[in-house]
């Protein structure tokens, strides 16, 4: 029964940071507090219309 367990492999170095922003672009508020439903519907609508531009130029 032990041969058929796995290893454990530790992964070398640690993860790099995330690149992710603190502060909302549209409210400029902490993304940590608060609700940004608002924000992220803004955000949506803003890629749809510039989708539809690179679709339909």
């Amino acid at each position: 029964m032990t041969a058929l367990r796995r290893t454990v492999r530790l992964r070398r170095g640690q993860m790099p940071p995330l690149d992710l922003q603190t502060i909302c672009d549209k409210c400029n508020k902490s993304r940590a507090h608060g609700n940004h439903q608002k924000c992220s519907k803004q955000r949506q609508d803003e890629g749809i219309e510039r989708r539809a531009k690179e679709i339909n130029p």
